[in-house]
């Protein structure tokens, strides 16, 4: 269950990772310079370490794996140990398959991203910009603040070294932590579109919440 949220959540942020709105709140300063950051991005390639942690930072859950995103709104997050996992977006239909339990759940992306209660962003993705308060605690370091009502998350920090995102922390209202870290970070790669359509094995449970 924690994967399955810290992933939607991850997918959450994909409209944030395509742009950034002039009417964001925060020091217009703070807002351009984390815009200057993230508009030039189209496709990211990583590797990644997840690190979920309660409130008094006892560790829940680890994993690491490999991250594809790409725009619009297209995911490729595979999990490779402690179990292997994916889930796979191509901006219309998300899939999330559990090979362990030989399952894969399929639901339409823009359903997910409305009414899914782990998700970080929801409603009108034009909307979604305005929807926080950008802080940067210093150089290539942003806070993100939920400035309406509804949000499960208190904060998400986005670190970047130079050009790179390095790191997204996510702070729910309960003091549970998501840190996602990324190493040998492929700035804007050429991925192929079929890379983000989940070809569904033969003989898997198949749950479809359309």
């Amino acid at each position: 269950m924690a994967f399955f949220k810290s992933m939607l959540s991850l997918l959450a942020l994909l409209p944030l990772l395509c742009s950034m709105s002039p009417h964001a709140g925060g020091d217009p300063e703070d807002i351009q310079q984390l815009r200057n950051l993230l508009q030039p991005i189209t496709s990211l390639a990583a590797q990644f370490e997840q690190q979920i942690t309660d409130a008094n930072g006892l560790e829940l859950q680890g994993s690491k794996g490999l991250f594809q995103v790409a725009k619009p709104n297209s995911l490729r997050w595979t999990v490779e140990h402690p179990l292997p996992q994916q889930v796979i977006s191509d901006g219309i239909t998300l899939w999330v398959y559990d090979e362990d339990l030989e399952q894969v759940m399929v639901q339409p992306f823009a359903g997910n991203i409305q009414s899914a209660p782990a998700m970080l962003f929801s409603g009108d993705l034009q909307a979604l910009d305005s929807s926080y308060f950008v802080q940067q605690l210093s150089a290539g370091q942003f806070l993100l603040t939920p400035e309406q009502g509804g949000s499960l998350f208190s904060s998400v920090q986005i670190d970047f070294d130079n050009l790179l995102p390095l790191s997204i922390v996510l702070t729910d209202n309960l003091g549970q932590v998501t840190r996602i870290s990324f190493a040998e970070v492929d700035y804007n790669p050429v991925l192929p579109p079929d890379l983000f359509i989940f070809d569904i094995p033969s003989g898997v449970d198949v749950i479809r919440n359309d």
